[in-house]
C-alpha cells in the first residue's frame, strides 16, 4: 500500500471515530408542540317548525262590496306545521270574533280552515295560506266562502313565536247582499310544542 492511501484510509478510520463523540456532544433541538385545531360548534340560525301550535290573534277587520264596515277583531288558532328542509307546510283554524258593524248588520265571527307553505329562513317563516272561510252573523246569515293571504311568523324561543298576516276573504253569494269581500290584518302569539 501506498503512503499516499495508508494515510487516506487513517484519515476515514479516524473521522468515523470522531463522528460518534461530536454527535453526542451535540444539543438536541427543541420543537414545541403545534396543539391540535379545535372545532368550535357554530350557532345554528336553523330552527324546526315540525309541531302543532296554539294561539291569540289580534287584529282589524274590514267588510266591502254590498256590505260597508270595520272593526277590531279578535281570536284564537291553532295547527300543525311539518318541516321539509328549506320548505314548510301545514294546516290550521282560526276564529276571529268582534262584532263588525255593516251597513245591514252585525258580522259576528269570522273562521277559517287552512293550508299554508312558506320559506323557512331559520327562526322566520314566510308563507302563503289559503282555504275555507265561514262569516256568521245573526243579522245577516252564515255564508261560506274562500280566503286567500301571506304572513310571517318569527321564532323568540323554541316555543313561543309571534305572527302577523293579511288576507283577503270572498264570499260569492251573501244571502240577498251578493258578492261580499273581508280583508283582515293580524297579529297574534302562538305557543309551539
Amino acid at each position: 500500500m501506498t503512503t499516499h492511501t495508508t494515510r487516506l484510509l487513517g484519515a476515514a478510520f479516524m473521522t468515523s471515530l470522531a463522528v460518534p463523540a461530536f454527535a453526542g456532544s451535540a444539543e438536541p433541538v427543541q420543537t414545541e408542540a403545534v396543539p391540535a385545531p379545535v372545532v368550535m360548534p357554530v350557532a345554528s340560525s336553523s330552527s324546526d317548525w315540525t309541531g302543532g301550535y296554539v294561539g291569540l290573534q289580534l287584529g282589524y277587520g274590514e267588510v266591502t262590496d254590498g256590505l260597508e264596515g270595520n272593526e277590531t277583531i279578535g281570536g284564537v288558532q291553532a295547527g300543525y306545521d311539518w318541516d321539509l328542509g328549506d320548505w314548510v307546510v301545514g294546516i290550521g283554524a282560526d276564529a276571529n270574533f268582534g262584532s263588525i258593524e255593516t251597513s245591514a248588520g252585525d258580522l259576528d265571527s269570522l273562521s277559517r280552515l287552512k293550508v299554508r307553505g312558506g320559506y323557512d329562513f331559520g327562526k322566520t317563516l314566510v308563507y302563503a295560506t289559503t282555504g275555507a272561510s265561514y262569516a256568521a252573523s245573526s243579522d245577516l246569515g252564515d255564508e261560506w266562502g274562500y280566503f286567500g293571504g301571506i304572513g310571517v311568523e318569527t321564532k323568540l324561543t323554541d316555543t313561543v313565536s309571534l305572527t302577523g298576516e293579511i288576507a283577503t276573504h270572498r264570499f260569492d253569494e251573501y244571502g240577498s247582499y251578493g258578492s261580499t269581500t273581508a280583508n283582515t290584518a293580524t297579529i297574534g302569539v302562538n305557543y309551539r310544542f
